[in-house]
């Protein structure tokens, strides 16, 4: 069985369990009004070759703003499903009258990885006028070699909610990979964590996250789902999706706080009817240990 054929067999048992997500309603002060023209605009795929990373950017329409994006990394040969990640999700709102768009960088996790491969990059965009209190959080840690793992946060001001955000590695090389990209179940934070391989890392690097704030919106939700696989499996996949009437502003993924180095996300994906995301991770290299289940998130309004 390909790498293609495997994600769709996971895909298939995760679809089984939506019923048993997790969605929180935020209570407090009346929302603003509903969210319009949201939208998803999908990349072009990056160059398909060998080199060592690949970035794709989704630009969003003349004039809208981006809320939250995901991405794909994927390598062609069956060979090499599991060794590519994710480094980089990051939304980019301009304010020099250039485009919005949300960025995607993939990452070789082996210097003897030969095979072809691509990523791929999805923006969610929306009408400025829906955005009320709108901005762009940006956390940037200082570069380090020593931890194994860092973590990092983008806090919204007090009474404003993230409608998306986003990670990004700084300086991996190949043995840095992203395992967590996804907001608070309240909505306030947008949290990143990324972990060395189990042969460690050192050079210097370090972790952004992003979080895109708005004013709470209407029927503003924070959907997290869990995966069915939750032991030692080497891929593991979950979907969250929306309530009926409320649309995808916004995604995310996680790999649980256990999860060793060697373990990383390599899919985020919201669907193109932006119903609901779908997370994908992969152990990078055999590991023996149990990594626990992953989640998808979709935070969603209406």
């Amino acid at each position: 069985m390909n790498r293609t054929s495997r994600w769709f067999a996971l895909a298939g048992a995760a679809a089984m369990v939506l019923a048993a997500q997790v969605g929180i309603q935020l209570a407090g002060a009346a929302p603003a009004a509903a969210v319009s023209g949201i939208e998803k605009v999908t990349s072009p795929l990056s160059p398909i070759d060998s080199q060592p990373t690949h970035t794709a950017r989704a630009e969003c329409p003349v004039g809208k703003w981006v809320t939250g994006g995901g991405g794909w990394a994927f390598s062609v040969a069956a060979a090499d499903s599991a060794k590519v990640t994710l480094v980089q999700l990051r939304p980019d709102h301009r304010t020099d009258g250039t485009r919005d768009s949300f960025v995607v960088t993939g990452s070789e996790t082996t210097a003897s990885m030969t095979g072809d491969w691509w990523v791929q990059a999805y923006a969610i965009c929306a009408s400025p006028s829906g955005l009320s209190g709108y901005g762009l959080v940006a956390t940037h840690n200082s570069p380090t070699s020593s931890p194994v793992k860092v973590e990092a946060r983008a806090a919204c001001a007090t009474g404003k909610r993230a409608l998306g955000g986003g990670a990004r590695i700084v300086s991996p090389g190949r043995d840095v990979a992203l395992q967590v990209a996804r907001a608070s179940a309240t909505g306030d934070i947008f949290r990143a964590t990324a972990h060395e391989d189990a042969n460690g890392y050192s050079g210097n690097w370090t972790l952004d996250a992003y979080a895109v704030c708005v004013n709470q919106p209407a029927g503003y939700q924070v959907v997290t789902t869990a995966s069915t696989q939750s032991d030692s499996e080497a891929e593991k996949i979950a979907f969250a999706r929306c309530p009926a009437g409320k649309r995808v502003h916004g995604a995310g993924a996680a790999i649980t706080d256990t999860a060793p180095g060697g373990v990383s996300l390599q899919v985020v994906y919201p669907s193109n009817a932006l119903d609901e995301v779908e997370a994908f991770a992969v152990e990078n290299t055999p590991v023996s240990q149990d990594w626990d289940f992953i989640v998808a998130q979709a935070i969603c309004a209406s």
